[in-house]
């Protein structure tokens, strides 16, 4: 039993007020009189209401007392809690993650919640309301609120899991809202709690309850997975994996890597258990393999393994990475700087002109060093030491020594360049315009800023490659040509080799110039329709499948592959409370339950205390 307002208990100070009134004497004129031989009935009666004399029991004072303590019972709201049942308005909110798709509840979390989601409908009276909701990537309303039972179970069975992560805030927020102003409103979670600090809520007079699904953590995921051409000339391509064991037991897989449905190699992989760390959190085991020098200009790749047991999510055991055909990149150096030079000849696929650009040839690239020709073709930029019209910063001064903070690692132009040891004696101070991106940041300023404007991209260095060690570090070539790949990519498209495309995430279509429109089929073969507009890029958003999906347009087709790759999903273990902040938190339940609150029996027993204490007034006990 829990009682909804315990602070009402301070009226229990009434009942001491009863017993006063028993102990202190009634207040009587005092008379002479002769003889008090008549007066001794007077006299005992008097000594019975002598002030601070021992309580005498009396049935009234009884009655009485309990009276009051059953009034004072009431007011601090008892209440037990039982199975979800009616008497309220209730938003069910539904997990789609990925996470959900797991086995350790037979079928599946998503059924086991799809169940307490049905038990709650079942428990509401036909004057009770109940809304839907469904938290994946985006929420969804499943159904409006409705007092409609065989709806309501309809838009349950409809609902189907997703490989995408989940937003739990935005489901609840939306949940609240649609019962603002609602009677008894209360709010059910069915989740694993696989999602991130949800944040201060408000929740008005909104109930909330956590409903845990799952019971395991046991699962091995493909967590990384990246294709990649060499920097240098010469060698193939390579591929890197990484295998992430989130249970309690090392386990031994073969990881077999495929292009094209075509099996490349099976290597054998023991991942070790995972462990707790000083702090007590939960750190995965990993291991990591290279596939080096492979044969190919280009390829869907992809990774996969199977587990007889302990692994309880199947979504990410599969992962895809695309190498796309190398190109030709013709540059412009409108500079004289053998650093620069030499890095931009690294790459086969890279034909460099040394000189002011011409007008008569066209580039895809033009690297500006310390000056700006006259003529700039409108291209696309890597500026260093210099601004144009397409750079997007806004120049403030210069600083002294700036040093690398941090810097964006999931960029195109960042990947795989180690930036935190490279020193600069000057750079520039500047305020990164709205259509730009920090790339790598200093301690006052940005020192690299990337962004797209007017359909052209920019990269902006803003120091001296002389005034920096930057040339002499491994990172220098990394990042030129990651930077030219990026530059010189198709609209839409982050680079030549693509980063592995996650579930949830937009994917470009690069559909030809007189298409119109694109018929998309997902793995489980919906279908889908996109419309083109003339040359704006054309966006996926609906890749919600991990998987392989099929892009066509009359005799065009393109194949893009989505993958999970989220630690945060394939960590499956349970929360056994759903954290609103770094301070407050919702525990969690494995079965929805709701408060029947005792208060209406208590005033009703309280009424009968009444009439039986006026009863036995009146006989005169």
């Amino acid at each position: 039993m829990s009682f909804i307002s315990p602070l009402n208990f301070l009226f229990a100070a009434l009942l001491g007020a009863i017993l006063l009134l028993y102990m202190l004497r009634l207040k009587r004129r005092e008379k002479i009189i002769s003889s008090n031989l008549l007066w001794d009935a007077a006299i005992r009666d008097l000594q019975a209401n002598a002030p601070w004399q021992k309580l005498r029991s009396s049935l009234l004072m009884w009655l009485q007392l309990a009276l009051l303590a059953l009034l004072v019972f009431a007011l601090a709201r008892p209440a037990i809690e039982v199975f979800a049942s009616g008497g309220q308005t209730v938003a069910i909110v539904l997990d789609a993650s990925a996470s959900m798709s797991a086995t350790d509840v037979a079928p599946s979390r998503f059924e086991s919640a799809r169940a307490q989601a049905t038990q709650i409908v079942n428990g509401l009276s036909p004057r009770d309301g109940a809304t839907l909701l469904l938290a994946a990537r985006q929420t969804r309303v499943l159904s409006a609120l409705s007092s409609d039972k065989t709806a309501l179970k309809r838009a349950l069975g409809a609902a189907k899991p997703l490989d995408t992560s989940s937003d739990l805030r935005e489901a609840i927020v939306l949940a609240a809202s649609l019962l603002r102003d609602k009677q008894n409103p209360q709010i059910y979670v069915l989740s694993d709690g696989a999602a991130p600090n949800i944040g201060d809520l408000q929740l008005g007079n909104a109930g909330l309850q956590f409903v845990k699904i799952g019971r395991s953590s046991e699962n091995l995921a493909l967590t990384a997975l990246d294709v990649r051409r060499p920097y240098s000339k010469g060698g193939g391509a390579q591929l890197f994996a990484t295998i992430s064991n989130f249970g309690a037991r090392e386990k031994t897989v073969n990881l077999e890597l495929s292009r094209d449905d075509s099996l490349l190699e099976v290597r054998p992989v023991t991942v070790p258990a995972a462990r707790k760390n000083a702090a007590g959190e939960t750190v995965a085991g990993q291991a990591s393999q290279l596939f080096e020098d492979l044969k190919f200009e280009s390829g869907l790749f992809s990774a996969r393994f199977e587990v007889s047991d302990g692994d309880f999510l199947a979504s990410d055991n599969v992962a895809f990475a695309r190498l796309d055909a190398p190109r030709e990149i013709d540059v412009a150096l409108a500079a004289d700087n053998v650093f620069l030079e030499k890095a931009l000849n690294l790459s086969a696929q890279t034909r460099v002109f040394v000189g002011d650009p011409p007008a008569s040839r066209a580039f895809d690239v033009v690297v500006l060093d310390g000056r700006v020709p006259p003529n700039l073709p409108r291209t696309n930029q890597l500026v260093f030491n210099t601004q144009t019209p397409l750079t997007p910063v806004e120049k403030l001064g210069e600083i002294e020594a700036p040093s690398v903070t941090d810097y964006n690692r999931t960029h195109p132009v960042a990947r795989f360049a180690p930036w935190n040891e490279t020193r600069f004696a000057r750079g520039w101070a500047v305020k990164t315009l709205a259509w730009g991106q920090n790339i790598v940041n200093g301690e006052r300023s940005p020192l690299i800023v990337a962004g797209e404007k007017d359909g052209l991209r920019v990269v902006w260095c803003g120091f001296d490659l002389r005034d920096s060690d930057l040339p002499l570090r491994v990172a220098f070539p990394i990042f030129i040509t990651n930077a030219l790949r990026w530059l010189s990519a198709p609209r839409g498209q982050n680079s030549l080799e693509n980063a592995p495309l996650r579930v949830g995430a937009p994917v470009p279509i690069l559909a030809p110039q007189g298409a119109r429109q694109v018929q998309i089929s997902a793995p489980d073969g919906t279908r889908f329709s996109l419309e083109k507009h003339e040359d704006a890029p054309l966006f996926f958003d609906r890749a919600d499948q991990v998987g392989v999906y099929r892009a066509q347009s009359g005799d065009w087709n393109q194949n893009f592959a989505v993958s999970l790759l989220s630690k945060s999903e394939s960590e499956i273990a349970p929360r056994d409370s759903l954290k609103l902040s770094e301070k407050q938190s919702v525990g969690a339940t494995n079965r929805a339950r709701s408060n029947r609150e005792l208060w209406g029996y208590l005033v009703l027993l309280a009424v009968a205390l009444l009439g039986l204490e006026w009863w036995v007034f009146h006989r005169g006990t």
